[in-house]
């Protein structure tokens, strides 16, 4: 069969495969890990943006369905490295916000013990310090892992880089978040050896 367009033969290509439905995959992508990865950005930045950023992240992984390598398995990584990404753009507003939380006054509720409320401040203030001092890649390591509950090979395939490098990165982290003298010895969890 052919088309005729201004007197030149356009031949109509056919095939026996259906075309690629990647909206409906995504869509139930979005519903399988929509809130997963909501949950990891509204820990790194307010809601309104979390949500902002998880629209775009999947509107961006819509336009790219068709480059995304389907050997790779579960596409979730690949989303909470798009997600990860979008945030970056976010950062600097971001590393503003957490200073200024860090730097915050009084809170409305009196506690018991000032004293917990201090040293709980102080915490809070070294860990936001050292958070800032980390380069971009290890911070996102350390979130992706913390916030995220990804796994070393999955926060690899989020981030584009060697398992090998994920266990370096958060080895490093581990270790600067042990050096810094304002931390009890417990924040969520063991820290200290």
């Amino acid at each position: 069969m052919e088309l005729r367009r201004q007197d030149r033969a356009v031949p109509i290509v056919t095939t026996t495969h259906p075309p690629p439905d990647g909206p409906a995959e995504l869509g139930a992508l979005f519903d399988q890990h929509g809130r997963r990865i909501l949950l990891y950005l509204a820990r790194r930045t307010d809601l309104q943006t979390a949500e902002d950023v998880l629209g775009e992240t999947f509107v961006i992984a819509l336009t790219r369905w068709d480059s995304r390598d389907p050997d790779r398995g579960d596409p979730l990584p690949w989303l909470f490295g798009i997600a990860t990404n979008l945030l970056r753009r976010h950062w600097r507003s971001e590393a503003r916000a957490r200073r200024a939380l860090a730097r915050a006054a009084e809170p409305d509720v009196v506690e018991d013990d000032p004293s917990d409320r201090v040293d709980r401040e102080r915490a809070v203030r070294a860990v936001v310090r050292e958070l800032d001092r980390m380069r971009p890649a290890v911070r996102d390591t350390v979130l992706l892992h913390a916030w995220a509950e990804l796994t070393y090979e999955q926060i690899a395939a989020a981030t584009g880089v060697p398992v090998g490098t994920v266990r370096s990165r958060l080895n490093r982290a581990r270790a600067a978040l042990r050096a810094t003298p304002d931390l009890p010895t417990t924040l969520n969890g063991e820290l200290r050896a």
